[in-house]
């Protein structure tokens, strides 16, 4: 019987024009807008413009060694400090001839930036950023005679067109909004008792809910599919490493839809569930880069890394312009581990209200 459930819900979600809107064409409008609205903001800064900073150090706690080691790897990119001392930072960026100034501290750094022009100063705290990140929070914040430190050169991102870093993440940003794939056919069901029907059936709780989750995955992964291929055709984005960026998007999808099915089994209400996924989603892609370049953005890395979107985001855009990247492996266990978690939930929830229903 499960498998009758299966084939009906795919053909049902198939047939939803809400699903093809979604998934397929609202993504694909999204990328046209963002991509043409950023084309400038992101080019701008193409690895060939020159950025000057200055910068101070105000503990004795912050290693010079630290310091040679991020002038050296900032050169490379075409950012130059020189170290001011003596001046206020704000009056060392509005007088001197700088796009923006940092300030070092103990196991912190502060970056002050142009008002006039903000992205030279988004550009250096990311990269001080991915030189903490790469570097190691220990070899960086201790400062001890019997320490030896080594220090290697971060490595960075190369410059992505906007149409490439929107053509893929949109897509991701949207595939998490999966349950509203199954929202029309769970509200039916819902409306003619198809559920009770399904109680008196021999099927078990958990085949219950895959009979819901194996469809949902399926539609939102071809949707998405389909709309990574219209990306291609239309906007020539440049998808790296098609089969390990399709199995990160699997991964995904997968997560998106048993959290979306979780929220649905506690709540009981598909209203609740469509507006909750969605805030909650929209949180996640700020923090993730949905939005704002994740490479630009001010947002604690802590903050990232606590938004599974953006384990996912930086994957797939490193594996574009780079060909591999340190994050499809956080990706993957993150997703897993969200689908494990939320199926578990998910299951235990609708098991406890049929039973309360007995």
């Amino acid at each position: 019987m499960i498998r009758y459930l299966i084939k009906n819900y795919i053909k049902l979600m198939s047939r939803s024009k809400i699903n093809i809107l979604l998934i397929i064409v609202c993504p694909i409008i999204v990328i046209a807008v963002l991509s043409s609205a950023f084309s400038d903001l992101m080019a701008k800064y193409d690895g060939n413009d020159k950025i000057y900073a200055g910068y101070k150090i105000e503990s004795d706690a912050v290693p010079q060694q630290m310091i040679d080691a991020l002038l050296d790897a900032a050169e490379e990119e075409n950012i130059f400090f020189k170290e001011l001392k003596g001046i206020e930072p704000k009056d060392a960026v509005r007088n001197e001839d700088i796009d923006a100034f940092v300030v070092f501290d103990k196991d912190t750094y502060k970056v002050y930036e142009n008002k006039d022009d903000e992205i030279p100063g988004k550009i250096i705290e990311y990269m001080i950023s991915a030189f903490y990140e790469n570097a190691g929070a220990a070899s960086l914040g201790i400062a001890r005679d019997d320490v030896n430190l080594t220090i290697k050169n971060a490595k960075y991102i190369p410059p992505i067109e906007s149409i490439d870093y929107y053509g893929i993440i949109e897509i991701v940003y949207f595939g998490w909004c999966a349950i509203v794939c199954g929202s029309v056919i769970f509200l039916s069901e819902k409306k003619y008792r198809i559920g009770k029907k399904i109680q008196v059936s021999t099927l078990n709780d958990w085949q219950i809910y895959l009979s819901k989750y194996i469809p949902l995955i399926i539609i939102v992964t071809v949707g998405s599919i389909i709309s990574m291929i219209l990306s291609i055709i239309l906007f020539d984005v440049h998808w790296g490493k098609i089969p390990l960026s399709l199995l990160i998007l699997v991964f995904s999808v997968a997560a998106s839809s048993a959290f979306g099915l979780m929220v649905y089994e506690i709540s009981n209400n598909m209203v609740i569930t469509v507006i909750g996924v969605f805030a909650i989603v929209w949180f996640a892609g700020f923090f993730g880069g949905s939005f704002e370049t994740y490479m630009f953005s001010s947002h604690p890395m802590s903050v990232k890394l606590a938004t599974p979107i953006y384990h996912v985001n930086r994957s797939l855009v490193e594996l574009s312009v780079m060909g591999h990247s340190d994050y499809v492996l956080s990706a993957i266990l993150y997703c897993g581990a969200i689908v494990i978690i939320c199926s578990m939930v998910a299951v235990l929830a609708g098991r406890l209200r049929r039973r309360g229903r007995a």
